[in-house]
């Protein structure tokens, strides 16, 4: 682990006391060299973890083409598209989106998982930097989430997906995806530290799917109930889904006005990531500078 500036071993009967986070009298970029240090080890430690799990590894490639076949071939033969365009390429946009939204639950069981093992009390009792372990947690999700992300758009391809879009417009899509990701990652990660243990984050997954169901992942906003409408239409993963579906070259068209997210789907799926890292990145170092048992 990457020590603080300045600071010398630590041993004898004092070694598992908590270490304190950088101090005051160093200055700032020597601070933000420690954290850097500090997030790279944790990600490092996190990808190490992926490769000794085949399991996981197996379950995020599983999962994009079990949802691709079950939703393009089992649901999809009864969906229709407005002005007729081909359900495969409404879907998968929103598939993609949807991939963004779960890693709230992996993160979460991430995070509780080490609470639970006492590795985070184990952090603590380092010196190490209190913003670089969440950071580097951050990176190494965002990492397995980036890859989750290419295997859903590759079985979307080999069931027909097709983007008309240039490349600058698919690199934005996949950047915004992915910044989307690494937003919900944080949420997640808040989860897992302040939830009492790691059987409570298990039900984060099955939260999320409500989410999801009303949106337009699926089907359009305009076809839900007048009550449920609102709330698809200003759900963070329906601006998402709209953005990439644009980008991607697949716009669908909001009818009744579809309220100011659809209106401008890239603006809101923007505003909607950067309003959940400003809150809950935050929160997360907090919670892990003050840890509850």
């Amino acid at each position: 682990m990457t020590t603080a500036p300045g600071s010398g071993a630590r041993g004898g009967a004092g070694a598992a006391a908590p270490a304190p986070a950088a101090p005051a009298r160093e200055p700032l970029p020597a601070r933000l060299r420690w954290a850097a240090g500090d997030a790279a080890t944790i990600t490092r430690r996190y990808l190490l973890h992926l490769r000794g799990a085949p399991e996981r590894a197996v379950m995020a490639l599983a999962l994009p083409l079990v949802f691709t076949l079950l939703f393009v071939y089992v649901l999809g033969s009864g969906m229709t598209v407005p002005d007729g365009g081909s359900y495969v390429d409404f879907l998968i946009p929103g598939m993609l989106a949807q991939m963004t939204v779960f890693g709230v639950a992996a993160s979460a069981s991430a995070v509780a998982d080490d609470k639970d093992k006492g590795i985070t009390d184990r952090f603590h009792s380092l010196p190490m930097s209190r913003i670089g372990v969440p950071l580097g947690q951050s990176l190494a999700e965002i990492v397995g989430g980036l890859l989750t992300l290419l295997v859903m758009a590759g079985c979307g391809l080999l069931v027909g997906w097709r983007p008309e879009a240039s490349a600058p417009r698919l690199a934005a899509a996949f950047a915004l995806l992915v910044l989307a990701r690494y937003a919900f990652g944080w949420l997640g990660m808040w989860l897992g530290l302040v939830l009492p243990s790691r059987s409570a984050t298990d039900l984060i997954g099955m939260l999320t799917f409500p989410l999801t169901m009303v949106s337009n992942v699926f089907v359009p906003t305009d076809g839900l109930p007048a009550v449920l409408r609102p709330i698809a239409e200003w759900n963070p993963v329906s601006a998402v889904v709209s953005a990439v579906r644009q980008l991607f070259g697949h716009p669908v068209a909001a009818g009744g006005g579809g309220g100011w997210p659809q209106a401008h789907p890239v603006a809101a799926a923007l505003a909607w990531s950067l309003l959940l890292l400003v809150v809950f990145a935050p929160l997360t170092v907090s919670a892990f500078r003050t840890p509850k048992h």
